[in-house]
């Protein structure tokens, strides 16, 4: 039992961990997504294979056609030929490989070192005189013993001679540089000299097998042949003056016995590295444009007009088809994946991903039933006008709306959503094409549309952004004419550039037309329809303002110091605005109960006690909600009604409840005199929060200075952020203090120094006023919280 609980607390990790990037690859998809997701993928496939019918006749070289043929879509082929040749060229042009062998370098300088160590080390235990000729038979006794220790590593020749040296360090030094020299310059077998030459003049790459290091060798690099190594070894006598010629030949000889070769050719490697080489040459295509005449009637057909015959007929088979449709779908789907993993990653509760990504899915495969059906057009216009009008149909196809797509996410949703959408379609029109130039074209038209309309600030907002995608369009005509070299100035020109210009009205008018349909059916609330909620003049703020005069105005600058705060920080300073103005719309149902509506001092709550005002306090964040549904005002405006005011509590009333519970023994709870909340999601609800609990108080000051202001606007700040009113919300310390700073500039504007006007006596008439008005204690709970 042990060993297998231990088993089983082994094994768990890693099914936790298969468990985990499962979890992850899934990223909150459910069938239903998958579903969904494959059949757009499956549908935008379809969409981009393009049958075509035409029949492409079977011509062999050295025929005569019988009839014209002409390309009925951009075809791109391999040259066969050519590509063969560059891949031979590139095999020619890789070095061979040679493996040095450093390690037996090493190894002699080693076994020489270690040789004549040891021999001075016998002849000093022998009391061998370091100077001096000895006898014969000395000599050959000393031979005898040192070949035995040795073990053969000198010739029997050479040993004599070392002996009479005594073994020298000197001897031992100019040995190891010759060897060195003669070594590290790298030693070739005579059999494979011939092929080291050849290969020498293409270029060598020499490998080490010791450092695995590798290095060009060059042409004038003083590499030797077996025979050569001999040849230089006999001239290398001078190191060797001192001694006879005999000595000297019998040394020579032992130094010859260790000079092997040492730089072996590589075949395997150099082959493996040729192929290698001549893989990496792409295959050489040629591009055949939509409408171009491959054969004319009566013409012969050459080499290179059957091979693109071939090409044409080759996209005609049912397995070409096939291939295509499943390369598009299998980019659709990765890039489809993508974009939902950008949703889930950016996600949060207040926003429906679902809703966005088949949003998402709708417009593209908008854009891209209109792209397959003007391309359709197109290219039946090409073949039925004279080529003398325009040269393929590439130059109509710049009229194709591409920016449309990224007008509408950008409006619908966001900019950072349009720019990726945008990316995404632009690649599949690329795909789509085969051009990387269309693409580019496609990419920049729509860049220009999401910054034309990122913010909308008045009807015109779109048409402007058609202007200048229209703009970008020629810009993008323009380089692509100078990238492929052709005239700029020539009616082919002039037609793209009017293609282009043409090309962003269409996108402009298209989403125009679009837009109301896709807000209302995905009931997003857009820039345009928050235009619209912003007049004043609508049913529900027109009887705000006659119902309830001091909530509107309340409204009025609420929504100023909102608006340029919102600006500060970049939240969305028009929705802002839109929900300081229905904010408190819930006070038209009782609007007497709320201070800034009562007048001649009459306050209705001092007959009510505090548990009861503070529910009527509340009520009217649920009767908000109900106006603001009747109006029919949308769901990021409604969510504002609660959330500024969140779950805060309503000062007042809880301290006196406080007051009167004092010595009868009850207990108050805080909760009761909380708002409902919830707390604000949104930087906007945050922003609202703090500008309407500053905007009240604000109204408090006599004679405020900036000194004043600003420290009421710090406590109130810290308040709410003492009550962790703003933990649910993604605004950051640094945007608050910009919020703050806002909030002090308007206020200082508010409440400048004034001058007293000569003749009248302000103060005295607001004394006697003061005296006929109730306490301002109990009138300041209409704004609690």
């Amino acid at each position: 039992m042990p060993a297998t609980a231990r088993l089983g607390k082994r094994d768990r990790p890693a099914h936790n961990g298969f468990h985990k990037i499962s979890q992850r690859l899934r990223s909150q998809l459910t069938w239903r997504d998958l579903l969904a997701g494959f059949g757009s993928a499956i549908l935008i496939s379809l969409l981009f294979v393009a049958f075509r019918y035409h029949s492409i006749p079977d011509f062999q070289a050295g025929d005569i056609a019988t009839e014209e043929v002409r390309a009925s879509q951009d075809t791109v082929y391999e040259d066969a030929a050519v590509t063969a040749d560059e891949r031979a060229s590139a095999r020619d042009r890789s070095p061979a490989v040679y493996d040095f062998d450093g390690a037996l370098v090493e190894r002699i300088e080693q076994d020489i070192n270690r040789a004549f160590t040891l021999a001075r080390n016998i002849l000093a235990e022998k009391k061998i005189a370091s100077k001096g000729t000895l006898a014969s038979g000395e000599v050959n006794e000393l031979a005898g013993e040192l070949k035995q220790s040795l073990g053969g590593s000198i010739t029997p020749n050479a040993l004599p001679v070392l002996i009479q040296q005594r073994f020298s360090l000197t001897l031992e030094g100019r040995i190891l540089r010759l060897v060195d020299v003669v070594l590290r310059g790298c030693i070739v077998d005579d059999q494979s000299w011939p092929q080291f030459l050849q290969a020498q003049r293409k270029g060598i790459t020499v490998r080490d097998n010791t450092t695995a290091a590798e290095r060009a060798l060059p042409e004038a690099y003083r590499v030797r042949s077996r025979t050569a190594v001999r040849e230089y070894l006999r001239q290398s006598y001078q190191e060797f003056s001192d001694l006879s010629a005999a000595d000297r030949t019998h040394l020579l000889n032992y130094l010859d016995t260790l000079l092997v070769p040492n730089l072996l050719f590589n075949q395997a490697e150099t082959e493996r590295r040729r192929e290698s080489a001549a893989s990496r040459v792409s295959p050489f295509e040629m591009r055949i444009h939509q409408g171009k005449i491959i054969v004319r009637k009566g013409e012969a057909v050459t080499p290179a007009v059957a091979s693109q015959l071939a090409a044409l007929r080759r996209q005609q088979k049912p397995n070409f088809f096939l291939a295509r449709f499943a390369g598009y779908l299998l980019f659709i789907s990765t890039f489809l994946y993508g974009l939902w993993r950008y949703l889930v990653l950016r996600q949060n509760h207040q926003r429906n991903i679902r809703h966005q990504a088949l949003l998402i899915l709708l417009v593209m495969v908008a854009v891209f039933v209109l792209m397959r059906l003007l391309t359709g057009l197109v290219d039946i216009l090409s073949q039925r006008v004279s080529p003398d009008i325009f040269q393929g149909p590439v130059q109509l196809y710049y009229v194709i709306p591409f920016a449309c797509g990224a007008i509408l996410i950008t409006l619908l949703i966001d900019v950072n959503l349009g720019l990726i959408s945008s990316m995404l379609l632009c690649a599949l029109v690329g795909l789509f094409y085969r051009d990387s130039y269309m693409a580019a074209y496609a990419l920049l038209g729509s860049l220009a549309g999401v910054y034309g309309v990122r913010r909308y600030k008045d009807r015109a907002a779109i048409l402007k952004a058609g202007l200048t995608v229209g703009c970008a369009n020629m810009a993008a005509i323009l380089g692509i004419d100078c990238l492929r070299q052709d005239p700029v100035v020539s009616w082919g020109s002039a037609l793209q550039l009017g293609c282009g210009l043409i090309s962003g009205a269409l996108a402009s008018a298209l989403a125009s037309t679009l837009l109301p349909s896709l807000e209302s059916l995905f009931r997003i609330t857009t820039d345009v329809r928050l235009l619209e909620l912003s007049n004043l003049n609508a049913p529900v703020l027109r009887r705000l303002s006659v119902e309830a005069p001091g909530t509107y105005h309340h409204s009025l600058m609420l929504a100023t110091l909102a608006e340029n705060a919102a600006e500060a920080i970049g939240a969305n300073s028009l929705r802002v605005r839109v929900g300081a103005y229905y904010h408190d719309l819930g006070k038209l149902l009782k609007p007497e109960y709320y201070v800034e509506n009562q007048s001649y001092g009459i306050n209705k709550h001092e007959s009510l006690s505090p548990s009861m005002s503070c529910l009527i306090i509340a009520s009217h964040v649920k009767d908000g909600l109900e106006l603001a549904k009747e109006a029919r005002l949308p769901p990021d405006i409604c969510d504002l009604i609660p959330q500024h005011h969140g779950t805060r509590i309503m000062t007042y009333f809880y301290r006196k409840a406080l007051d009167s519970a004092n010595g009868k023994n009850q207990e108050i709870d805080e909760r009761d005199f909380r708002y409902p909340g919830p707390k604000p999601q949104t930087k906007e609800a945050a922003i609202l929060m703090m500008a309407d609990s500053i905007e009240a108080a604000s109204r408090t000051l006599n004679d405020p200075s900036p000194a004043q202001v600003e420290g009421m606007i710090d406590r109130l700040a810290d308040a709410i952020l003492a009550d962790k009113q703003l933990d649910e919300c993604d605004i950051t310390l640094r945007e608050i203090g910009l919020v703050k700073e806002s909030f002090f500039k308007i206020l200082s504007g508010l409440y400048h120094r004034r001058l007293d006007y000569p003749g009248y006596d302000f103060k005295t008439a607001e004394e006697k006023a003061d005296k006929n008005s109730v306490s301002n204690s109990s009138s300041k709970h209409a704004k609690a919280g």
